[in-house]
């Protein structure tokens, strides 16, 4: 007699195997991939900002002063240097909020050129 309620034996493709050890390797491989990616992504640090700050463009005081508060605000954390970027960036506030270019004054792109060396030279 017959049993109805199992079904016959089926055959397994010759492919399946390798479908199966495609599908694996190419799930490994991603994650490897993805793993890599986010432990090897590189944080800026300080000599990046520094390098930023020492190119400012001088003749435009607005863009000078904006990205020296933006990127000082990271930079000068130290007891040291900080009383002076914040003395520095009160003399600046003035420029940030200028309709026209103008350039900015010797005096304080000379303090600006100073305090980045300064700090390049203490912890760079």
């Amino acid at each position: 007699m017959p049993l109805n309620d199992i079904l016959p034996p089926t055959e397994i493709s010759d492919y399946f195997f390798v479908y199966l050890t495609m599908t694996i390797f190419f799930l490994v491989g991603g994650s490897f991939c993805i793993v890599k990616y986010f432990y090897n992504k590189k944080k800026k640090g300080l000599r990046y900002y520094l390098k930023i700050l020492e190119n400012c463009d001088f003749r435009d005081a607005k863009k000078t002063a904006l990205q020296f508060s933006y990127y000082g605000k990271s930079i000068f954390t130290d007891e040291l240097t900080q009383p002076k970027f914040l003395a520095l960036e009160e003399k600046l506030k003035k420029y940030k909020y200028i309709q026209n270019i103008t350039a900015m004054p010797k005096e304080l792109e000379d303090e600006i050129k100073k305090l980045l060396k300064e700090k390049r030279d203490n912890d760079a």
